[in-house]
């Protein structure tokens, strides 16, 4: 595994007929560790994701740069190379889990299927493997539940089944994008200890996508902040969201919806057209702070110990 690091990104662009929708982004993910993508929508964070389960392929796209999972490439490889990976080593938990599982398929077809893949599970052995996973998951009466097809469950446990099948063959990776966004507010918290709690156990490693700072802090060691495409703030989480250095940040934070709270300062303006990205930083346009440099010429990344910034005036 590179520098023990289950996850890494390198200069990676991605393009969607010719127009960028990830710049040049950056980032590692060392085993073991958790990882939040946070940011408007539009930011990069579900393309990133993507990308790393090696989902986004070209003609649709063209990928530049890296993305390694251990020591495996993902750009530009084939889906012979893929295809053990997903499933195996890495898992994804998709943002709708109604529109993910297939309405043609039980729920033990959908746990089966990674399981004789990966591990050559007979019937017998997938059914009791089944059993394992949605009772590992907080399903009331597992075996019952095997002959159920989608429409059958609530959401919540369609997320839960989701969650079974992304860590059925106990990968080292999860990513999980937005995994309560489709779900009740009641039960939101529920599925993401049941998330935290499933990794820990496995000693996984986990990127989370996600657009709620406070529970970013909570479920991540570490967050990255994306704004247009590109990686603007990156370090420890509380750090980042205590005390955070890009003005972008403070913007997310000064927004957040609190308990307790008079006032709230949303953000001015709207994120740039990806084809119509200014030349210098991008948040500029934006920002009180921004000044004639801010808008000629692009920030690079500054290394403040264990925390990076892309800001002129941090």
């Amino acid at each position: 595994m590179t520098g023990g690091d289950i996850f890494r990104a390198e200069h990676l662009t991605v393009r969607r007929r010719g127009v960028a929708v990830l710049d040049d982004v950056s980032l590692r993910l060392p085993a073991g560790r958790t990882l939040a993508l946070i940011g408007e929508s539009g930011a990069g964070k579900s393309t990133l994701a993507y990308a790393a389960m090696g989902l986004l392929r070209p003609p649709e796209v063209s990928l530049e740069g890296g993305i390694r999972i251990g020591d495996t490439e993902i750009v530009g490889a084939s889906e012979r190379t893929l295809q053990p990976l997903r499933g195996a080593r890495m898992g994804m938990i998709f943002q709708d889990a109604s529109a993910a599982l297939n309405p043609c398929f039980t729920v033990l077809t959908h746990l089966a299927e990674p399981l004789r893949r990966h591990r050559g599970l007979g019937r017998a052995a997938c059914r009791e493997r089944a059993i394992e996973l949605l009772a590992s998951v907080g399903i009331a009466e597992p075996a019952s539940r095997l002959s159920a097809y989608p429409h059958e469950l609530s959401g919540g446990m369609q997320q839960r089944v989701m969650i079974a099948i992304a860590l059925a063959c106990e990968p080292r990776l999860l990513i999980a994008d937005e995994p309560t966004s489709a779900l009740d507010v009641t039960i939101q918290a529920q599925i993401m200890v049941l998330v935290l709690e499933r990794v820990r156990a496995l000693g996984a490693s986990a990127i989370f996508v996600l657009h709620d700072l406070a529970l970013a802090t909570q479920v991540a060691d570490r967050v990255a902040v994306m704004y247009a495409g590109q990686i603007v703030e990156e370090g420890p989480a509380r750090a980042v969201m205590n005390a955070p250095k890009h003005p972008y940040t403070r913007g997310l934070r000064a927004s957040a919806i609190e308990f307790g709270a008079r006032r709230l300062a949303p953000i001015a303006g709207v994120v740039p057209a990806l084809s119509a990205m200014p030349p210098g930083c991008r948040f500029a346009p934006r920002c009180a702070s921004a000044s004639a440099r801010c808008r000629a010429e692009r920030p690079p990344p500054t290394v403040d110990g264990d925390a990076r910034v892309a800001c002129w005036h941090p």
